[in-house]
């Protein structure tokens, strides 16, 4: 006699996959698997490999070039004095290194998750926006490049690495922290579009979160951006991915940040107050110029023309 047993029991392989997956966190997931299945993926092959010749080209010749005096793109230094009150924390340099893991790792979880083949499709959906992230910010980078002053530290291996490998010509937008923001909104897009459990997303959308803010904070403590740099680039992506990153998504991001009493909270409060301020400012320029850069355009002349102003000011004789 054939087993008429519960039909509800059978579990799907989505199911299985998740029952598979439960309570593991995003950062179990290693990194290097995924870096394989980016790179060698037949549905993600040829946009991986055009993206990667876009960073190439704009993100490292651009700076090395401008190095040896090649390029000559004027370069404006954006520092604030509200960079000063958050302190030196090279201990950090570790969080700020996780900036590519932070989106590597989710790929291995897709691949587990929604099966090679699915996987192969999401990621290059990822690597097509990623590419785009890049030549956005270089609608800056070639109109003006942008540097602050790095503390000459070179006690830890990964700061030697950091400072021989970036020349530090690219701070606005950040591209950085425009990362941490591209790589939450995509994945909480995956988590919703790809039908994953409430508790898969409390759990995996929770940690990137967290990981994209905390992230973001340390581009301030170890001194590779300045406070201008981080609302140019939530404008960035809120401007040109507003269907995975909208103006509201930033404005929170940005009122989470410093939260855990790392630094006093008046500065905390300042801090927030001024990037806060600064996004509204190209929200608002933005919607009524042509092109999504023009406001950021506007703010560098204008820091320019400032630096400039005050070093006169100081030595009127030169």
């Amino acid at each position: 006699m054939k087993n008429s047993g519960n039909k509800s029991s059978i579990k799907t392989k989505s199911e299985k996959r998740s029952a598979l997956l439960a309570g593991r966190t995003l950062k179990s997931f290693n990194p290097w698997l995924s870096y394989v299945f980016v790179l060698f993926h037949p549905r993600a092959v040829l946009t991986n490999f055009r993206c990667f010749a876009v960073i190439i080209t704009e993100f490292f010749f651009v700076q090395f070039l401008e190095k040896f005096r090649i390029l000559r793109i004027p370069v404006v230094h954006v520092d604030h004095p509200l960079d000063s009150k958050i302190p030196f924390r090279p201990e950090k340099v570790p969080i700020y290194l996780d900036f590519i893991n932070l989106w590597v790792r989710p790929l291995n979880l897709l691949v587990q998750r929604c099966g090679w083949w699915k996987a192969g499709k999401l990621t290059r959906e990822w690597m097509r926006r990623f590419r785009k992230l890049y030549e956005h910010s270089a609608e800056v980078y070639h109109f003006r490049l942008t540097t602050t002053d790095r503390p000459a530290y070179n006690e830890m291996r990964e700061f030697r690495q950091m400072h021989a490998l970036d020349p530090h010509f690219l701070c606005v937008p950040s591209l950085h922290v425009a990362t941490m923001a591209m790589a939450f909104g995509f994945y909480r897009s995956v988590f919703a579009k790809e039908g994953f459990t409430e508790e898969e997303i409390g759990r995996w959308q929770g940690e990137l979160y967290a990981g994209a803010v905390e992230i973001t904070e340390t581009v301030l403590f170890v001194k590779q951006h300045s406070v201008n740099c981080i609302p140019a680039a939530l404008y960035l992506v809120s401007s040109n991915f507003p269907d995975i990153f909208s103006e509201d998504d930033a404005r929170k991001f940005l009122d989470d940040m410093f939260r855990k009493n790392e630094i006093p909270s008046a500065d905390a409060d300042e801090t927030r107050s001024y990037m806060a301020g600064l996004f509204e400012k190209f929200i608002s320029e933005g919607k009524t110029s042509e092109n999504w850069f023009v406001p950021v355009r506007e703010f560098l002349l204008n820091y320019e023309k400032n630096v400039s102003d005050s070093a006169a000011q100081k030595n009127p004789g030169t």
